[in-house]
């Protein structure tokens, strides 16, 4: 799978977590030409529970970040660090938040699960995370107010259920690498078994084709090796709704392999899996409201081939806190380079004012 990561060095980024004390304004690295910028920070005061800490978080343009010192030293986050693979495992249980070093930026990403919105920054020799990370995939609440240039953290309300992840097919050899895993839950919730048999079914159907696919074009060799994983992330887990990716890739050798992306998202007390229409409830002309804001956007996409005429039947898209991300697969509408293109829409932009999403 394609990784683009930061060469910072071990030493710089051991230190990291342990350095303390920041400037008025800090150089930072850019991966285009490795030219030194110096950029405007402001401190961000941190709580956690209603206590002051005394780490400061930052603001840079705009966005507001935590540094990984905090998360755990002052909220007991597990924080690992792993010298072969040079990256950073924050948080524990079914979303591990990784971070990856040593190449052109960092590269981060929960359970090699990558989002438009997944980011971290190197200042002044400090590892710092977006303030959405922590929400997102750490199970942290944190409320921003901008009078008081203060983020009040908190441990996220999130459903009463466990989430283990399940290995379907394991095998490594000198011609075939097989990582399939798919997420279960555990929960009294009406709708849980249902919602697992949909998770075991997909990978099921993916290893399947596989076998079908090997079964086409020959067997693998050493000099022709085979890779399969499968991995995901859950996004949104709260309030009876989970919402989760499942990524898929499979390479029988040649120039790259390919990933799939399946959005899902469920009713827990059900076991109903939702559709964009289900979510968008609210606004009957959803689909109309979305298309005129994609017909612009997805054209600009870097990449882009042409083609794209609207959001289909049944789009690819996973919610959020905030909202929802629409994306689309691979050479769907743009280049291999370009990814899995992702374009996020918040629920105010989206629904009546006042509406709530999710049938809410």
């Amino acid at each position: 799978m394609n990784i683009h990561t930061k060469r910072l060095g071990t030493v710089m980024l051991a230190a990291a977590l342990v350095t303390g004390g920041v400037t008025a304004a800090f150089s930072e690295l850019h991966a285009a030409g490795g030219a030194a910028q110096t950029v405007q920070q402001t401190q961000v005061t941190l709580k956690w529970n209603g206590k002051t800490l005394q780490t400061k978080g930052l603001m840079i343009k705009g966005q507001t970040l935590i540094p990984v010192a905090a998360l755990r030293d002052d909220l007991k986050l597990p924080v690992s660090y792993n010298t072969s693979e040079k990256s950073y495992t924050i948080g524990a249980g079914y979303n591990k938040l990784k971070i990856t070093t040593g190449y052109d930026e960092l590269y981060v990403n929960v359970n090699g699960v990558h989002t438009y919105d997944m980011q971290a920054r190197m200042v002044s020799n400090r590892l710092y995370v977006p303030i959405g990370h922590l929400k997102a995939y750490l199970g942290i609440d944190a409320a921003w107010n901008a009078a008081a240039k203060t983020v009040s953290m908190t441990k996220s309300q999130l459903n009463s259920v466990s989430i283990k992840t399940v290995s379907l097919s394991r095998e490594k050899s000198d011609t075939m690498n097989f990582d399939l895993k798919y997420p279960q839950l555990t929960g009294s919730q009406a709708g849980v078994d249902k919602i697992n048999a949909v998770l075991k079914q997909h990978e099921e159907k993916v290893l399947a084709e596989i076998k079908k696919q090997i079964k086409e074009i020959g067997e693998a060799t050493a000099d022709r090796p085979y890779q399969f994983e499968s991995n995901y992330a859950v996004i949104y887990n709260r309030g009876g709704y989970i919402s989760l990716i499942v990524e898929d890739y499979s390479y029988f050798g040649g120039a790259h392999g390919s990933t799939t992306r399946t959005g899902y998202t469920f009713s827990l007390a059900d076991g109903k899996q939702l559709g964009l229409g289900d979510v968008l409830k609210a606004n009957p002309d959803y689909k109309k409201t979305l298309n005129n804001k994609l017909l612009k956007q997805v054209p600009a996409s870097n990449g882009y081939l042409g083609d794209f005429k609207g959001l289909s039947d049944q789009p690819g898209f996973y919610v959020t806190g905030t909202g929802i991300v629409i994306f689309f697969q691979q050479y769907e509408y743009t280049a291999y380079a370009a990814g899995i293109p992702e374009f996020p829409f918040a629920f105010t932009e989206l629904l009546p004012a006042g509406a709530k999403p999710l049938g809410k």
